[in-house]
């Protein structure tokens, strides 16, 4: 007998472990993105459960639950407004919406209920109410702060905010995917000059700027690029424009070094037998 009531207590421990989560995404949310709002959710697993109260006066007090209930009156209730008599019930948990960002965590509580007949602005419908977690890494207590309340918010919603050092995971995600494309890149471009010099030093017998591997090629990179600042930014003279006290060029395009000096020369040519008698 007294097996089976320990076998019974671990497995209802267990099964308060596996729910003490209560937050269900809402159901206008689309199933895959239901998957990536309960990942984010995860963040908040070290402090489920955990309990705050902000009172503003004697007769104005805000209670909020992360993720269960925040009284066994309301079921499915994290977040409520007690003002005077009446208790506003602002944060249903099974109609949840979470969004993430570098350095914060926010959950969206729906359907909020009390408020209607209170607030004009809500005009006999539901309100929302958004706690915004924000990292903070010296910060370990849940400790709920009002950021706008419905006074000041020009929408049937409040805003509160949370800090916690639990949220400070989500900006060590790790490197982006540029990060790390141009990681690699410079890994491969240092690993290729690296063993080609070694190979023309060592085997080659290289000395010098021979020792650069395919140093053709890159003297070559630098006068493109030359040519091709001189081609965008000095047009007056490569494309024919007419720029200010220089006279126009008798070629209409870009063309390579040689062949413009060229076309100098003739040019010189032309004019120096014109004015020969």
């Amino acid at each position: 007998m007294m097996m089976v009531k320990v076998v019974v207590t671990v497995m209802v421990c267990v099964l308060e472990l596996v729910n003490a989560n209560k937050c269900v995404i809402d159901s206008s949310v689309p199933d895959q993105e239901k998957k990536t709002q309960y990942e984010y959710l995860k963040t908040l697993d070290p402090i489920i459960g955990k309990r705050s109260e902000l009172k503003l006066s004697a007769k104005d007090t805000y209670t909020f639950v992360v993720c269960d209930d925040a009284d066994p009156a309301f079921k499915n209730v994290s977040f409520i407004w007690n003002l005077g008599d009446t208790d506003s019930l602002l944060g249903f948990n099974n109609r949840t919406l979470v969004t993430k960002a570098r350095n914060s965590l926010m959950l969206t509580f729906l359907g909020a209920k009390g408020l209607e007949g209170k607030y004009k602005k809500c005009n006999g419908t539901a309100g929302a109410s958004h706690i915004l977690f924000l990292c903070d890494h010296q910060q370990h207590k849940v400790q709920l702060e009002i950021l706008e309340d419905f006074h000041g918010s020009l929408t049937c919603s409040m805003m509160f905010v949370v800090r916690h050092s639990c949220v400070c995971s989500l900006s060590n995600q790790g490197l982006s995917g540029g990060a790390i494309f141009f990681i690699i890149l410079l890994v491969i471009f240092g690993s290729y000059f690296t063993f080609g010099f070694f190979y023309l030093r060592l085997v080659k017998g290289a000395k010098g700027v021979e020792q650069i591997p395919n140093r053709e090629f890159w003297f070559k990179i630098g006068n493109m690029l030359a040519d091709g600042c001189g081609a965008v930014f000095r047009c007056d003279r490569y494309c024919g424009a007419r720029g200010t006290g220089s006279a126009p060029s008798s070629y209409g395009g870009y063309s390579p070094i040689d062949e413009r000096l060229a076309q100098d020369l003739q040019d010189t040519d032309r004019d120096s037998s014109l004015l020969n008698p």
